[in-house]
């Protein structure tokens, strides 16, 4: 018995089909090669001009009929440092601020007559303020009285902030604004009576 070898012809072509099915190589012309051959032709005519004064010379140009090797992706620009923290006040600077505000709607305050047989109210108010100084929006009490004998404390309390508007805030804490726009401020009747 003799040992035939297969045809080397259909042999070849299956290797053919798989190199050209794995992208490798490709058997038959397609519609891309008009698009290719067209753009070769318009890189051939741009490298015959003069490279524009900024460019940089480019790599070895690859031989004729060779595509062009692949070039790894231009790295991106490095991310822009974020910007720098506003400056923070000390415990200290944070403390006089606060003692600060507090004086100033106290010496705004208006304060009514307690009634005797109520404990006192200390009204709490949040403040929003514009770097001026300003009311960024209308006040809020926090802790309204359920009492109706208290509510002319609160409502001296809204026109004491009403009328200190714009607050006066001193040229040192000016640059701390990020940690005072938002305050919420206490008017306690023990310590306006001092």
């Amino acid at each position: 018995m003799t040992h035939r070898s297969p045809p080397a012809l259909p042999l070849a072509f299956a290797a053919l089909v798989a190199l050209a099915a794995a992208g490798c190589i490709r058997i038959w012309p397609s519609s891309s090669d008009s698009h290719a051959r067209d753009a070769s032709k318009s890189a051939q005519t741009q490298a015959s001009l003069p490279p524009p004064a900024a460019a940089q010379p480019s790599a070895a140009q690859p031989p004729a009929g060779k595509p062009p090797a692949v070039q790894p992706p231009a790295q991106a620009a490095a991310p822009a440092p974020p910007p720098a923290s506003p400056p923070r006040m000390t415990q200290a600077q944070e403390a006089d601020f606060d003692s600060w505000i507090v004086k100033a709607y106290l010496g705004c305050w208006r304060q009514p007559a307690q009634p005797a047989d109520s404990d006192p109210y200390v009204a709490r108010v949040r403040l929003a303020f514009k770097p001026d100084g300003s009311l960024a929006r209308n006040p809020k009490l926090v802790n309204p009285p359920s009492d109706p004998a208290l509510k002319p404390q609160a409502k001296s309390v809204m026109q004491a902030v009403h009328a200190c508007n714009p607050l006066p805030v001193p040229a040192q804490y000016r640059p701390f604004y990020e940690q005072w726009k938002a305050k919420t401020i206490q008017f306690t009747p023990q310590v306006a009576s001092r």
